[in-house]
């Protein structure tokens, strides 16, 4: 019987004391509850829509450079029409020289870029060089290197003037040989390139109307690579990309637009509209166009990009300052003197681990950049006093 009374008293006791526990965490916490504020600030975010797509050029294969042929300018060069490109190599001794037509021809190349300016030239060398080896780019190693070399190593040694007089006349005299090797001459003046895909004989005259599934038939299969060298022929080049019928109701044929390319090639284009094809399974093909940086595309075929249709600024609020009403009306508290305030707000779209909404200055609220937003306060109300 006694141990019954104990047992009793002992649970009561027990239950008593987590009653109390919870009462006073409940009230501690209740009157520590921190009193959070931030500052409104300004934010923008870009407003694109992601596609997939094909850069088309007007381009021809060079049919007389074969496996043989080493190409003695660089990937994506200018060259005139009649201009030297490549050389067919014969023996070994056809091998050395156009190995030092090409070192020539690179040398050349950075001794009349340099104005002037050698220390300048040597720095931007070396930090080049640099950059392709932290990005693991490696396919300009070596005319970096060389480029390092001309501008640091062999400083002091000749003018620049007398050493391009002297590099010209040895590139002539090798350029004149005929023993050994067979020098390839451009046909026209374009833009050199060493990557063929087999897909160089579709022009942008092709993309016309073309539906979204006749645009992928045509880059299916390509046709039977003749060489391994091209010239592309217009400064103009083309980006047909498949993409939601509603998102090209919102483009007008002649606008420009912002045009980010990504994946192996990163950069941003501003393009104008070409054209915006017929519809196929809510579907179509928009064709843009630029006439700028034709050398850095000229190797580029099946591409992803982000259109860019607009920035959208407003001001970022954190998830919790953000309260909803019974009727669905969302709002906050802004810190108003010695009072909060309530101000209903609009949200615009999700940003981040907040929201971005509408700007005071054009819902007319004094949700303004600078203002005080009240994050976390107890029981919080129109007009209570908060500080």
């Amino acid at each position: 019987m006694k141990r019954s009374d104990l047992f009793i008293r002992l649970t009561a006791a027990v239950l008593f004391l987590a009653v109390t526990s919870y009462i006073g965490v409940y009230v501690y916490n209740a009157l520590i509850t921190t009193y959070i504020t931030i500052d409104a600030v300004g934010y923008s975010i870009e407003e694109t829509v992601s596609v997939q797509g094909y850069v088309v050029r007007t381009e021809t294969v060079l049919t007389d450079v074969g496996a043989s042929m080493l190409p003695i300018v660089r990937d994506g060069e200018r060259v005139a029409n009649g201009q030297a490109i490549a050389v067919e190599l014969l023996n070994q001794e056809a091998i050395e020289t156009a190995a030092e037509i090409r070192t020539l021809s690179m040398r050349i190349a950075q001794l009349e870029s340099l104005g002037g300016d050698i220390e300048a030239a040597g720095f931007i060398s070396v930090r080049n060089l640099s950059m392709a080896v932290h990005q693991g780019n490696l396919s300009r190693l070596d005319e970096l290197s060389l480029s390092v070399q001309t501008h640091i190593f062999t400083q002091g040694r000749l003018a620049p003037v007398d050493e391009l007089l002297q590099l010209r006349s040895r590139l002539e005299m090798l350029e004149s040989r005929s023993y050994g090797m067979r020098t390839v001459h451009a046909p026209y003046s374009g833009t050199f390139s060493q990557t063929t895909d087999g897909f160089e004989h579709i022009g942008p005259g092709e993309l016309a109307e073309v539906a979204p599934s006749r645009l992928e038939e045509m880059f299916s299969t390509p046709s039977a690579a003749l060489s391994s060298c091209k010239l592309v022929t217009e400064s103009i080049w083309h980006y047909a990309a498949v993409m939601d019928a509603a998102d090209a109701n919102r483009m007008t044929v002649g606008r420009q637009m912002t045009v980010q390319l990504s994946g192996s090639f990163n950069a941003e284009f501003d393009m104008q509209i070409e054209s915006i094809g017929r519809r196929e399974d809510e579907k179509c093909v928009v064709v843009f166009s630029s006439d700028r940086s034709i050398h850095d595309v000229a190797s580029l075929r099946n591409l992803r990009t982000d259109l860019v249709f607009g920035i959208i600024s407003g001001i970022r609020v954190p998830r919790e300052a953000i309260h909803l009403d019974e009727d669905g009306t969302t709002f906050l508290f802004l810190q108003s003197g010695a009072r909060a305030e309530r101000v209903d707000v609009e949200i615009i779209r999700e940003a981040g681990d907040g929201y971005l909404v509408q700007d005071g200055a054009e819902s007319g609220t004094p949700l303004r950049v600078g203002a005080t937003i009240i994050v976390r306060a107890n029981d919080l109300y129109h007009g209570k006093i908060v500080g």
